[in-house]
């Protein structure tokens, strides 16, 4: 090795650095030229001590087997801490990778900082961690391993012996902090009498900088982003950067705003990957792209094939990564479909497959989708019960190739890399085998999810951006033309000190050590923002007010910078700019098309009730047919237990009266009652279609005879009545609407006048029908128009439920049913000028529902409503656009 050589901090500044010289050498002219000799530390290590082995200056036995890379560090840290805490009777309560990632830095801290423990009785804390640090040295020992910290330290002392070809200069990149452990290095260099330069992208003068401040985060990211597409629009081959703080909290609101400032088309799913302007320095975990979370949820459901919770084979269903994801995509939602309604939320791959040969039987087009089911479970009872890292990683690579993963499209440049980065993964997994030995299914595939989490996957863009966004700590390859600094608040900027809780912390303050303490973190701060204030001729530093309902500081390192006079405003969203009136054109749809002669609309008096809440409601969900996928449920949900409770209360009253319910005392009642549950618990099952456990059953039968036998005391407190109907149907004409009633119960008074009730398990109210637009209308439809020729003379719903039991409605008249007000005591609701007798109210329910009718009929569609609250239920609410409604509100409203 010979020359000059560049030695980065990070792979990514090394990258930087080498497209810089590319991008010099295409300035010149030059046609050819040598690539650039950059490197990392690590590499440029590798490089030189692994020349001196192969020439032989270094006797192989003083070099390592094995040197660990970070998670096979990791893993001699857990089973060191496995084994001393083996006894301790709380083991299964400690998070073992947590405790080894808090050791593994604190032993880093030692080597690197040469922190001198003082002598002594340490606390309990650190007992621990050097019985630890002996434990996980020993396991080193057994592998013939040195961890990276040891192992550079062994590299600087083959250096300082002789070892190695040295460049002539090497110049330092990104090192923002010295340890002593690289001091060391960099004396050993000298010493040899290599010239060691630092090498700086910084401007001679510092910049001009200037502070702005924001309401809230948010604001602060469109103000950046603001800044950044006026930038480029007026210098277009200008060089910028974003630079924050806190970038893994801030990255997902920046890449909205900046989405919003440069590339507003780029909100179509089909330009998701499309080339950007800006470039984050920050990937994601490669758990988080989605080719590789359908790899990761396809082997836990081989894993666990037995119990699957449905939404994981929902989700599963709707990945286009395996199978055929494409050209079965319709049928395949279709069965989740199928799946929601017959299916229990926690059910085996065994019955998805059973249902879905089933759903190909009758005519669904899933035939691929069945094979490769059946070859996930084929493959998963191939795997045996344990076997080694290597193994499990061929075995888990070839059961997803039996599933047709990665899909039947081919793949674009980001799921390309993505899938290359799987495989590193997964050739990483198969290098841990001499340290874990021989794992079963579940912690194989578990130490792959963590890999995978671990492992920060940043899609190489193919050519350079002109804008990048950087972390704090990243150092440019070159000048800018201008920095915006963000997130600068007092919480963030200096990092708070963050001692490691093993060591200390008198003794890592004395080494200055990262992180021990407001001074050292001030410090490092303060040489951050020098480094930055010397990267750009212009610099904008910006911080928030609030978060919420807190109130924000800047940062003291802001202090005495001069304020920005014109500091943009924060730019509107896309969803903002789409809803400015003056850039709209005003279209009135709020009318659908009317009834067609014939045409029918189904829904009962649910129809009408979301007629009378948002008009838009009833036209999406019942002429339009759209609704919202039903979400399985392990047993019943709350609609089917009420559909039982209306079985047993139909087997129990009909043909009954009053009279028959007073000669049943205790054991005649409860025989009565079990009677009546099990006659409705076998007319509900049939009526189902699909059998209950019989254990579920059993609760089921003891919740419904307590709950029957509760209601009954209350019912034994009204007036003699005769049950003339349970469960009638009955079919309306309204304003030409068809509508489908069932009336739960009618009931007779002694004076022939009829009690209409209707069951409820939950909460019900009543002030509805008093309004022009009636909410709860089944009660008002029943009485003023199913009943139109009878004499009714209440009108109630029956609140059956554990907690409590009652009555709640309206009477013609006091005293009729206990604990139920007739009109003139509910004067407060139905106002005596409005309401004069029993019949102007029958009369304003029947006038409400027709009037609510005959907007069906005519095509009546507005999002209009009294309260959103009213739309807690609604199916089809993401169809209301409820929030671009508001914005088109408030913009029309300044």
């Amino acid at each position: 090795m010979s020359g000059i050589v560049f030695v980065c901090s990070t792979r990514r500044l090394a990258r930087a650095l080498r497209l810089v010289h590319v991008r010099e050498q295409l300035a010149r002219g030059a046609e050819r030229w040598q690539p650039a000799p950059v490197q990392t530390l690590a590499q440029f290590l590798d490089e030189v001590i692994g020349g001196a082995l192969l020439r032989g200056e270094i006797p192989v036995e003083r070099v390592p087997a094995l040197a660990l890379s970070a998670q096979q560090e990791r893993i001699l840290w857990e089973r060191a801490i496995e084994d001393a805490l083996h006894t301790d009777p709380a083991q299964a309560l400690f998070d073992i990778a947590g405790m080894a990632a808090t050791a593994e830095e604190a032993n880093r801290l030692l080597e690197e900082w040469c922190i001198a423990l003082p002598a002594g009785d340490h606390n309990e804390e650190t007992r621990q961690f050097l019985r630890w640090r002996e434990a996980f040295r020993a396991q080193c020992a057994r592998h013939d391993a040195l961890e990276p910290a040891r192992l550079l330290d062994l590299s600087v002392t083959l250096l300082e012996r002789g070892a190695g070809r040295l460049p002539t200069v090497i110049h330092l990149a990104g090192f923002d902090r010295i340890s002593p452990q690289l001091q060391r290095l960099l004396d050993a260099l000298a010493a040899r009498g290599v010239v060691v330069q630092p090498l700086t992208a910084a401007l001679a003068q510092p910049a001009q900088a200037l502070q702005a401040a924001y309401d809230d985060a948010e604001a602060e990211c469109r103000a950046a982003a603001a800044w950044a597409a006026a930038q480029l629009a007026q210098q277009p081959g200008c060089r910028l950067a974003i630079v924050a703080p806190e970038l893994s909290v801030q990255r997902a609101r920046l890449a909205a705003a900046l989405d919003d400032a440069l590339h507003p088309e780029r909100v179509l799913p089909a330009q998701a990957e499309a080339p950007r302007r800006y470039d984050f320095s920050l990937g994601t975990a490669l758990a988080g792209q989605p080719m590789v979370a359908c790899a990761l949820a396809l082997l836990r459901a081989a894993c666990r094939h037995r119990r699957l919770a449905q939404r994981e084979v929902g989700v599963l269903l709707r990945e286009v990564y395996w199978s055929a994801g494409v050209s079965e995509a319709d049928d395949r939602a279709r069965l989740e479909a199928n799946l929601r309604r017959r299916l229990p939320a926690t059910l085996a791959l065994e019955e998805v497959l059973r249902h879905a040969r089933h759903a190909q039987a009758e005519g669904l087009g899933v035939g691929r989708l069945v094979r490769h089911l059946q070859a996930l479970l084929e493959r998963a009872a191939t795997w045996p019960r344990r076997q080694g890292a290597a193994a499990w990683a061929a075995a888990l690579a070839e059961t997803l190739a039996a599933t047709g993963w990665p899909g039947e499209r081919p793949l674009s440049s980001h799921e390309y890399q993505a899938r290359r980065a799987w495989e590193e993964v997964l050739a990483e997994l198969a290098g841990l085998d001499a340290l874990l030995g021989t794992l079963g299914a579940e912690q194989a595939l578990g130490r792959l999810g963590r890999l995978c989490r671990e492992r920060i996957f940043q899609p190489e863009a193919a050519d350079e951006t002109p804008l990048q966004v950087l972390g704090m700590l990243e150092a440019a390859p070159a000048p800018f033309d201008a920095i915006w600094v963000l997130g600068m608040n007092d919480h963030a900027w200096p990092p708070p000190a963050r001692p490691n809780p093993l060591l200390p912390a008198a003794a890592q303050r004395a080494a200055g050590a990262p992180n021990s303490c407001s001074r050292v973190q001030a410090e490092f701060a303060a040489a951050l923002q020098r480094r930055i204030l010397h990267s750009a001729p212009f610099v904008v530093f910006s911080w928030a007010r609030r978060a919420g309902e807190r109130e924000l500081r800047p940062s003291p390192l802001l202090a005495g910078l001069p304020a920005w006079q014109e500091a943009p405003a924060p730019a509107l969203s896309l969803s903002e700019r789409l809803a400015q009136p003056a850039a709209m054109e005003w279209l009135d749809d709020s009318r659908a098309p009317p009834l067609q002669a014939g045409e029918q609309v189904r829904g009962g008096t649910g129809l009408l009730r979301a007629q009378a809440i948002c008009p838009a409601w009833a036209y999406y969900r019942y002429r339009l047919g759209a609704r919202a996928l039903e979400e399985a449920v392990d047993g019943l949900d709350s609609m089917e237990r009420g559909n039982l409770l209306h079985a047993v209360l139909q087997c129990f009253w009909s043909g009954r009266d009053s009279a028959w319910l007073g000669t049943l005392d205790g054991p005649k009642l409860e025989a009565a009652a079990r009677t009546a549950v099990d006659a409705g618990v076998a007319q509900f099952v049939a009526a189902r279609g699909q059998a209950l456990p019989a254990q579920f059953l059993a609760l089921e039968r003891q919740r419904l005879q307590a709950l029957l036998i509760a209601w009954l005391a209350l019912e034994r407190e009204r007036a003699p009545f005769t049950v003339q109907e349970c469960e009638r149907r009955v079919t309306l004409e309204i304003a030409g609407i068809r509508v489908e009633l069932t009336l739960d119960r009618v009931d007779a008074l002694e004076d022939g006048r009829l009690l209409v009730l209707d069951y409820k398990t939950g909460e019900v109210g009543i002030a509805s029908w008093a309004q022009a637009r009636i909410s709860e209308p089944q009660l008002p439809v029943y009485a003023a128009l199913a009943l139109s020729g009878e004499e009714v003379a209440a009108v109630c719903f029956a609140q059956v439920r554990a907690e409590e039991q009652k009555f709640v409605g309206v009477t013609a008249e006091a005293g009729l049913l206990s604990g139920v007000k007739g009109l003139e005591e509910a004067r407060r609701l139905f106002p005596e000028r409005q309401f004069p007798g029993w019949q102007a109210l029958l009369e304003h329910w029947r006038a409400s529902i027709v009037a609510v009718a005959e907007e069906i009929r005519v095509g009546e569609a507005a999002v209009r409503f009294a309260d959103e609250a009213d739309l807690a239920w609604c199916e089809v609410k993401p169809l209301l656009r409820l929030p671009e409604r508001q914005l088109q509100l408030e913009r029309g409203r300044r």
